[in-house]
């Protein structure tokens, strides 16, 4: 009786394992892409971030509606703040507000893979998608993963920014990761305010914290991959 129960754990383990992996199979045949010259609506950004407002309703609806169809969660954290979307423009897009793609945004949670797969194919059936990031198949050096979508609202015109995430994975990088990220951050910031290269001692540091971080990830995502245990 132990014998077969065991040769039953046996057999339950390897299916999800092969699961798991067809699954991120999937995953990576996921390609990036995106249009050329995507811009918003607006050059000027008073007027883009006033008519934001009503884009990120609209954007809301849209994420409210894919996420209650494919069994996923909504997030909806608003549009970017002023100071943030300022800051973006004038550090990485040249100073052109209409380069600026993730003012509007939200989020589609996934329990497994395999919603998280129906979510993108939903979006990609049902919405403009302008361009695709997999970081299923390109992990971030943390090891993070998801898929990022820039799709074209209909009404308003504006571009927004969806993110696909899987659970728990999102909740390392709402948790442990962003207190990695911080202690990173302190340690870079203060070496800038001194005028100075890292010393060897905040090097090590902060290739333990990433190294810690990395380690995290992987873990969740063999859960994933179904070799490995995880509670909820």
């Amino acid at each position: 009786m132990v014998m077969l129960s065991t040769c039953q754990q046996s057999s339950n383990n390897v299916r999800s394992i092969v699961c798991g992996c067809a699954m991120s199979h999937r995953l990576n045949l996921i390609n990036d892409w995106r249009y050329d010259n995507i811009h918003q609506p607006h050059q000027q950004f008073e007027k883009l971030y006033q008519h934001a407002k009503f884009a990120q309703i609209e954007l809301n609806l849209l994420i409210k509606k894919a996420a209650s169809d494919t069994a996923c969660h909504p997030i909806l954290p608003g549009q970017k703040s002023r100071t943030r979307a300022l800051q973006k423009i004038t550090t990485e897009l040249h100073g052109k507000s209409d380069a600026l793609t993730d003012l509007v945004r939200g989020s589609i949670v996934a329990s497994n893979i395999d919603d998280l797969i129906t979510a993108y194919d939903y979006l990609i059936q049902y919405t403009d998608v302008c361009g695709v990031k997999n970081r299923f198949s390109q992990p971030t050096d943390s090891g993070y993963r998801d898929i990022k979508l820039l799709i074209r609202l209909p009404n308003s015109h504006f571009i927004a920014e969806i993110q696909l995430h899987l659970k728990k994975i999102a909740s390392i990088k709402n948790g442990a990761e962003h207190s990695i990220y911080e202690q990173i951050q302190n340690i870079e910031r203060q070496a800038m305010l001194e005028s100075r290269l890292l010393h060897e001692l905040e090097q090590r540091k902060i290739t333990k914290l990433r190294q810690y971080s990395q380690s995290l990830y992987q873990q969740v995502w063999q859960h994933y991959m179904g070799r490995g245990r995880l509670a909820s």
